[in-house]
């Protein structure tokens, strides 16, 4: 989920979402923020059922308003009555457009609800794991994620729902190898004859360093598990059985921090435009060593829009976010300032600066990072068993294992394979399979299952295939019927999914008639604008040119050659940049001041100005003709000029509301959960 950082202070849901635009932006009682919003005290677990307000007979009560100012509450100062009164309006206004929404019938469309639905799911999921498994495995994913491993493994595969006798065979197999090591056989040596992990013929199944969240998790955990210098038992995984050797260890590296710049080169440029980046990189890279500023020469040739602007910085990074060769690279620079040769990756070229390298974070700072990685990994799987065993206690989960065993002898493998075999006619004695709660699960239920979600048995054993099934299946059946529960057992649950549902109405509603309406009416828009057009200004500008030259020589070359008017800024350009492809720059056309810092330093008159020096360059400036004050097309600013129409048509739009629905404020309530 995405969640709001800004600090927003006194503005309106409409210019919230006017200028994010993301539904995520609705999540959790972001619909009404005033996000500097002091905190009210109240203490947990108080409920307030009064009504505060009412829209149109709807009940607004005093726990629903003080819970989510206080969710979206960041200054944590005491209240003030101002603040408070300005956030009321502003709430009142969100449940005057509900009402709206939900009148208009939205909420019961197949678009609704398929993103309603959506987005409950997420809101499920903390829900549907093991509060105390999920804590352990935190802490073991943050234990880990302190030391790099390295191990080296021999792998027999196996089917994941190979037959018991096929299973066998392959452990046997990798017993045999076990034995062989522990006498002391050379585990590179036997890698490379027994593995059947392709790579092994190349590597000897050395995986090189890891840490958490890098491997398989049951690979994981054996590997943190064997001492360094030793052989781990024979395991399994989902690809065979493996027995790995640990051959080192290391503190994890931290992240690090670089600027770089970066010119772009795929793989898919020409050969010429390959050589072009080439020859550019390495003639930065002179002048950096001849003492150039690094920071000033991102900001003259920088090909990343991400980063060109703030001196190259990049976020900070660890071992495996990015390309290899890269961080390799930024990993092998010394010292903060210290400054790479130019290397090459699939993105380009990159030189870079080391700006920081800070150790691993600590528990807290790291939590919601691994959180997230547990809940993307097969680690999860352990959250989820722990869960199941809990649910199947509480609901009283009975299986009759000899009724599913009777039901899969019945299915012919060949019909099920090509997709022929139909479940059979219900008798009037359909055995039951499991049943918890007020939930029965009869044979038939599976069999239509699986008749709708054929799929592909593999070459493992099917009898094994069609039980791995029902266990999934059953499971799942199990935790839908617990998700189905959630609103019931948790009050906060069931009013964050409130949340939800009304900011996605409102979203909704809003883009109906604000934001879509004033981007396709352009009647509207233009009788808007017509209406406006003393806001919409130019102020002074220049029609002409800024010429951006590598020292001296060249300005004072660019000077002559301006003078014949065949010399176009394309001819320039592809003249002095021939040998240095950084000696020229131009920027041309009709410029205000912010066009370049030149213009700003120069007096506007026509012709040539002086040479200026700036960035360590000789800049200056051609003037054709003095363009006076004038009025902007609506051509040339539709984005502002929609945003502006986009207000009116919000202030119009919630005047008609307040006229429709009846508001009811109760005064005294109100004060009553005012700060002394």
């Amino acid at each position: 989920m995405i969640m709001m950082s800004h600090t927003l202070q006194s503005i309106t849901l409409r210019s919230i979402l006017c200028q994010h635009r993301l539904r995520a932006l609705l999540f959790a009682g972001l619909m009404v923020i005033l996000a500097s919003s002091p905190v009210l005290s109240q203490k947990p677990g108080q409920d307030d059922a009064r009504v505060l307000f009412t829209v149109d007979q709807a009940d607004v009560t005093v726990d629903e308003f003080l819970s989510v100012f206080n969710k979206n509450n960041y200054s944590k100062k005491a209240a003030t009555r101002e603040e408070l009164e300005e956030y009321l309006g502003l709430y009142v206004k969100f449940k005057l457009k509900v009402r709206e929404a939900y009148a208009r019938g939205m909420d019961t469309t197949a678009k609704f609800r398929r993103e309603f639905d959506n987005y409950r799911d997420q809101l499920a999921q903390p829900y549907l794991r093991d509060k105390d498994t999920g804590e352990e495995l935190l802490r073991e994913a943050f234990e880990r994620s302190q030391i790099e491993r390295r191990a080296s493994h021999i792998m027999i595969r196996i089917e994941e729902n190979a037959s018991p006798a096929d299973s066998l065979v392959a452990y046997n197999k990798a017993v045999e190898i076990h034995k062989q090591l522990i006498s002391g056989a050379d585990f590179e040596s036997l890698a490379r004859e027994k593995s059947e992990d392709p790579s092994a013929k190349e590597n000897g199944g050395d995986l090189g360093y890891f840490s958490a969240f890098r491997m398989i998790y049951p690979f994981e955990n054996m590997a943190y598990n064997t001492r360094i210098g030793g052989v781990s038992p024979v395991f399994r995984t989902q690809f065979g059985y493996h027995v790995l050797k640990v051959t080192d260890e290391r503190p994890a590296r931290g992240e690090i921090r670089v600027a770089h710049l970066m010119l772009l080169s795929r793989t898919a440029d020409s050969d010429s435009l390959k050589e072009s980046a080439r020859r550019r990189i390495f003639e930065i890279d002179r002048r950096i060593k001849a003492g150039e500023s690094f920071d000033s020469l991102v900001k003259q040739y920088s090909e990343d829009p991400s980063s060109s602007g703030s001196k190259g910085l990049l976020p900070y990074f660890g071992t495996g976010r990015m390309v290899p060769e890269f961080e390799n690279t930024a990993y092998a620079l010394k010292a903060n300032g210290d400054i790479s040769e130019p290397i090459q990756t699939a993105y380009g070229w990159h030189i870079m600066k080391r700006v920081d390298l800070k150790a691993i974070p600590n528990l807290e700072e790291s939590k919601a990072d691994l959180e997230a990685k547990i809940a993307r990994d097969s680690r999860a799987n352990r959250n989820k068993s722990t869960l199941l065993a809990k649910l199947k206690k509480e609901y009283s989960w009975k299986e009759n294992d000899a009724a599913l065993t009777q039901f899969i002898n019945t299915i012919s493998e060949n019909s099920y394979r090509d997709k022929s075999w139909e479940p059979p006619v219900p008798g009037p004695n359909d055995p039951v399979l499991c049943h918890f709660a007020d939930t029965v699960i009869r044979q038939l239920d599976f069999a239509q299952y699986l008749n709708e979600n054929k799929g592909a048995p593999g070459s493992g054993d099917f009898g094994m295939y069609l039980r791995n099934t029902y266990r999934e299946w059953a499971d799942e059946r199990l935790l839908a019927y617990e998700n189905a529960q959630l609103e019931r057992k948790y009050p906060e649950f069931r009013s964050l999914v409130k949340e939800y549902r009304e900011g996605i109405l409102l979203f909704d509603l809003t883009d109906e008639l604000v934001w879509s309406k004033a981007v396709n009416d352009t009647t509207g828009l233009k009788a808007f604008f017509e209406g406006r057009r003393e806001r919409y200004r130019y102020g002074d500008r220049i029609e002409g040119a800024v010429y951006v030259c590598r020292d001296d020589s060249v300005a004072l070359a660019v000077r002559k050659a301006i003078k014949s008017k065949k010399n176009t800024s394309a001819v320039l350009l592809k003249t002095f940049n021939a040998a240095d492809p950084l000696s020229l720059r131009i920027i041309e056309g009709k410029l205000e001041k912010q066009a370049h810092e030149a213009l700003s330093l120069v007096e506007w008159k026509k012709g040539l100005s002086a040479d200026l020096v700036y960035n360590g360059q000789k800049v200056f400036v051609r003037i054709n003709r003095l363009i006076p004050p004038g009025y902007k097309e609506l051509s040339e600013i539709r984005g502002l000029v929609t945003s502006d129409y986009q207000q009116q048509l919000e202030t119009e739009w919630v005047k008609s509301l307040e006229n429709k629905y009846k508001i009811d404020i109760r005064r005294d309530v109100f004060q009553s959960i005012l700060p002394r």
